[in-house]
């Protein structure tokens, strides 16, 4: 049985993307006529968010960061978490691919809600990344 497998590294493009979108949101919100305390609140949770996302997405340094997984031809997921838990997930249809960009989106065995791993082409080794590209986008077609 043929595996793949990616051992990813934190993403400096990941995170200036995320640190950008979230500046600019940020910088958005402050021209709009609300009470300063909502618009505090709301920069408060941006600041938030910006701290999961890169923690979890960009620079891995969370508990639930994924730093590597494995796929297998049935298109079954074994990731392995920052804090070594292991979790078995399906790769879902809605998974999207691109030269640039990798959005695995995994349904976790025995929970409700699916999960997603961001991959930029920095997040990887580059010929990794071609293998994901193209395993992703032909052989999950064929045992779909």
């Amino acid at each position: 049985m043929a595996v793949l497998s990616i051992h990813r590294k934190p993403s400096f493009w990941l995170a200036v993307i995320l640190s950008s979108a979230h500046i600019a949101t940020a910088m958005l919100l402050w021209p709009l006529s609300l009470p300063l305390e909502v618009k505090m609140l709301i920069a408060i949770l941006l600041v938030i968010s910006l701290v999961y996302y890169l923690g979890r997405d960009a620079l891995l340094y969370a508990n639930k960061a994924v730093i590597s997984f494995t796929l297998s031809e049935k298109m079954q997921c074994t990731a392995i978490t920052q804090s070594s838990k292991t979790i078995t997930c399906k790769v879902l249809g809605s998974t999207f691919v691109s030269p640039y960009l990798v959005v695995l989106n995994l349904k976790p065995e025995g929970e409700f809600f699916p999960c997603s791993i961001v991959i930029l082409s920095d997040g990887v080794d580059i010929d990794m990344h071609r293998q994901l590209r193209v395993w992703l986008r032909w052989k999950w077609r064929y045992y779909k």
